[in-house]
């Protein structure tokens, strides 16, 4: 009851805030002194929504865009020529009977500026820093070139006039408090969608993307498609914006979208807080009240190009004082209740056995499931890898051994996917694999820890399981937005199957903690759980005991012997030979990318070759 009690009074305390900004938006035009400052205040919500949609790019994703104002741009321009060029110009209809059509250039405006988000996002999805920047300038470059120079489509640099403004049937809203009321409708509905995604799988893997590409891939994210989510979904709401500045301004032409305008918003969203959810709301908010003010002061008005500047030197001082910007809460990712003792509604809870081990394995014991035959692996002239073959067997433990250099990491890279092999095969339940993608091979049944401990340190422990659930739980981003039902309860079943899994590994009391405020041994224990939440059937661990002390180790062993004795197979690299020897049930020892011994631990120990790799010729 008391733990109840708290969750609900805390769930009431994080509603506060949002409450009392509602109140103020809503009373906004009230508060306000004069049509100007409504009119500023209009325009702010027009670059909260433009924020907010640059931020899943850059906040969430990790992916710089300079480009963003062409959705704008395309946005805009579709509603302008839609509504004047075509309807009116055109078709000879009367503008004032138009209102219809305004639900329809959102439609058209939200495709067109998706479809340029996805034109634009595929080739930048291998570019990084520098690149990526320079990609994204230049296309919001190309949009407003265009956009000046295509003088029969778009007016070029005089524009198109005489845009409808917002309107219901025979009514026009045209004052600054209607406009002012209907975007921030749009910009209400854009924060409530995205709070839905954002607490979503689409956003922890936005974010497990921006943490670590690599181990997102190893979690069965398909990080390419969600790269180009963020591009298609960013671009939608700058395109669904631009619609509602057209309409707004009832005017538009190429001065109303510049390239300082990219700088802008893009400072906003560091401004404010990048990854945060509020971050941009306060960052955009902050900024044009205060340019609005700027514009009384004399020196703005003799040097008005000081407003950009001041925004600059702000955005200096703020990364050097609060590199976080001004907002820091970190965002929630899940929706789903987390304390220890809350058991989901409608959810039953399944013994370990039934969570760790997949419910369609019914393979014999001692059936080989997966068999590496003659793989190798060069990097340039070095072979990592000369040919190497075994196979892992159902209910074992395979334990890799071999000196410093002698390719066990690297056979554990290729065996995940995360690196390909040069030459060989290696088949998984009678499947060829060798030629998968990472995300594939964990969706196909093959989890893997690193050497060094790789969290996503930015979220909870929780919300590091959930990521390992992502394969099962992915869905539609509209659905996510609606917060639909089935998600809901889909999100809480995994939530308690990840109670399960954190109790089982030890760290159940830590789930509501962040990564990177765990000891080291805890950190290992949530990396080896979130493994274990993807439903493997075969565990890969690259040594997970490195930096333990000894209590630690035999813990671990424990650990190691239990999920296998639950039903998930393991391959183990470790360099501690009494943890290797201990649960291992069978040895293959590799020496300078060869098998040089295979067998049970006591064989292994016999070993000529052993002895002469770890020991030397004199052994």
């Amino acid at each position: 009851m008391t733990t109840s009690t708290s969750a609900t009074s805390s769930r009431l305390l994080r509603l506060i805030p949002p409450a009392v900004l509602a109140i103020v938006a809503l009373l906004a035009p009230v508060l306000l002194p004069g049509d100007r400052w409504v009119r500023v205040a209009a325009l702010a919500l027009i670059y909260i929504a433009l924020a907010s949609g640059l931020n899943i790019l850059v906040g969430l994703t990790g992916l710089l865009d300079l480009g963003f104002i062409a959705f704008f741009i395309v946005g805009a321009y579709t509603t302008a020529i839609l509504t004047v060029r075509l309807f009116v110009d055109q078709l000879g209809f009367d503008p004032d009977s138009l209102w219809w059509l305004f639900p329809v250039s959102l439609v058209a405006a939200l495709l067109l500026a998706g479809i340029a988000g996805a034109i634009i996002g595929y080739p930048t999805l291998r570019a990084r820093g520098d690149y990526l920047a320079i990609m994204t300038l230049a296309f919001g470059e190309i949009v407003r070139i265009v956009s000046i120079n295509w003088i029969d489509l778009t007016g070029g640099s005089v524009g198109i006039r005489n845009i409808p403004p917002f309107g219901v049937g025979s009514v026009e809203l045209v004052s600054p408090a209607a406009n002012y009321y209907v975007v921030l409708a749009m910009v209400v509905v854009i924060l409530v969608a995205l709070a839905g995604v954002v607490a979503s799988p689409v956003g922890r893997a936005w974010v497990a993307i921006r943490e670590d590409e690599l181990v997102a891939s190893s979690m069965g994210i398909r990080t390419r498609r969600y790269k180009l989510l963020a591009y298609v979904c960013g671009a939608s709401i700058a395109g669904v914006t631009g619609v509602f500045f057209a309409h707004m301004q009832q005017f538009i032409n190429p001065d109303s979208f510049t390239l300082e305008d990219n700088f802008i918003v893009l400072s906003l969203v560091i401004l404010g807080g990048a990854g945060t959810y509020w971050g941009p709301v306060v960052g955009a908010t902050l900024w044009i009240f205060f340019q609005a003010i700027a514009r009384d002061w004399t020196i703005v008005q003799e040097h008005p190009e000081f407003r950009t500047g001041f925004l600059a030197l702000i955005v200096i001082v703020l990364m050097i004082l609060r590199p976080g910007g001004i907002v820091s809460r970190r965002l929630k990712l899940t929706r789903g209740s987390t304390p220890a003792e809350t058991k989901p509604e409608g959810v039953i809870m399944p013994p370990v056995e039934n969570v760790i081990t997949p419910a369609a394995d019914s393979v014999a014991p001692g059936t080989p499931v997966l068999v590496v035959d003659g793989v190798g692996r060069t990097f340039g002239g070095l072979t990592a890898l000369g040919s190497v073959s075994f196979e892992v067997r159902r209910g074992e433990i395979l334990g890799l051994m071999g000196p410093n250099g002698a390719g066990k990491s690297t056979l554990l890279n290729v065996l995940s996917g995360v690196t390909k092999p040069s030459r060989g095969t290696i088949t998984f339940r009678g499947e060829r694999i060798d030629g998968l993608e990472s995300d594939r091979v964990s969706v196909r049944g093959i989890a893997r820890t690193f050497q060094t401990v790789r969290l996503f340190w930015d979220m909870t422990v929780l919300e590091n399981m959930l990521v390992g659930a992502h394969e099962r739980l992915r869905g539609w981003v509209p659905a996510f937005a609606l917060r639909l039902p089935r998600h809901r309860h889909d999100e809480s079943a995994a939530l308690a199957e990840a109670g399960i899994l954190l109790e089982f590994a030890g760290v159940g009391e830590r789930r509501n903690d962040r990564a990177s405020s765990l000891s080291y041994d805890a950190q290992r224990r949530v990396e080896i759980a979130r493994a274990l939440m993807t439903r493997p059937s075969i565990l890969l661990l690259d040594e997970p005991a490195a930096g333990m002390n000894e209590s630690e180790t035999r813990e671990l062993a424990s650990l190691i012997t239990a999920i296998r004795d639950a039903g998930t197979d393991i391959v183990l690299i470790e360099h501690d030979m009494d943890l290797l020897m201990s649960v291992s049930d069978r040895i293959v020892v590799l020496d300078h990318g060869e098998v040089i011994a295979s067998g049970t631990p006591d064989e292994v120990r016999r070993e000529p070759a052993v002895l002469e790799a770890y020991l030397g010729s004199d052994a």
